[in-house]
């Protein structure tokens, strides 16, 4: 196989031709780096993420969602017409 590009031009005439425009490496894409990653979790050549601990105190729930305070929140339709048959609380 030559080294010859099918305009005719050789990859050394090519580089010098477009001087430091030139590619030298390509890098992988998004996708591909995040497909190869999970493999390397899955293989266990790369560890899994930690993510923070969920919240606890009394704010917050079994599973560290925020428990909001009774009465809290608004009626939307108040805001807008006090007076609207159509109603209800908005947290």
């Amino acid at each position: 196989m030559t080294d010859k590009h099918p305009n005719g031009y050789t990859k050394e005439m090519i580089r010098e031709l477009l001087g430091t425009s030139c590619p030298q490496h390509v890098a992988e894409s998004g996708c591909e780096e995040r497909k190869r990653k999970g493999r390397e979790m899955r293989e266990g050549k790369r560890p899994y993420p930690t993510y923070p601990a969920k919240k606890v105190g009394p704010n917050f729930d079994e599973n560290g969602k925020y428990i909001y305070p009774e009465g809290s929140g608004f009626n939307y339709m108040e805001k807008e017409d006090p007076n609207s048959e159509w109603g209800g609380k908005v947290s």
